[in-house]
């Protein structure tokens, strides 16, 4: 989300700047002075191990009465980011099932001309054998009897 404190991720210590995802998390109850301790919660991917996790970004304790007009920028500007990062982190993923369905299709494509190969060579095994039994039955006068 663009916060100066990297994060380091616990799996190979790899220095994380931007959350895949984030969220404010603010408990029900408020501090000793009145205010409400509110932090913000990412979710990270590192760029080395691919290792998701989740970790704190920002801290900070806002006064109990409602938030100016400022914060609500930052926050929308927070949320935008977390938008934009999360649109382009789906466009990524939509391009790889793309070229994977792509593949898929040529490899269903090979199998169907394999099973229609095997089709057509068991057809005519059994179109062989029909008509060797027709030629045995003719041989040993089965057709006779069945016509009489």
């Amino acid at each position: 989300m663009g916060f100066s404190d990297l994060v380091a991720c616990p799996n190979c210590g790899t220095e994380v700047a931007t959350a895949v995802k984030c969220w404010t998390v603010s408990p029900a109850k408020q501090g000793a002075n009145g205010d409400i301790p509110e932090f913000r919660v990412g979710i990270f991917e590192c760029p080395q191990c691919k290792f998701k996790f989740r970790s704190r970004v920002e801290f900070k304790s806002k006064p109990a009465e409602t938030a100016n007009v400022k914060e609500l920028v930052e926050r929308i500007k927070g949320i935008r980011e977390g938008f934009m990062q999360t649109l382009s982190n789906l466009r990524e993923k939509i391009k790889t099932l793309e070229t994977e369905r792509g593949g898929l299709m040529i490899e269903i494509e090979k199998l169907k001309k394999v099973a229609e190969s095997r089709a057509n060579a068991l057809e005519d095994e059994v179109t062989q054998l029909r008509e060797e039994i027709k030629n045995l039955k003719e041989l040993l006068g089965e057709g006779e009897e069945e016509t009489a």
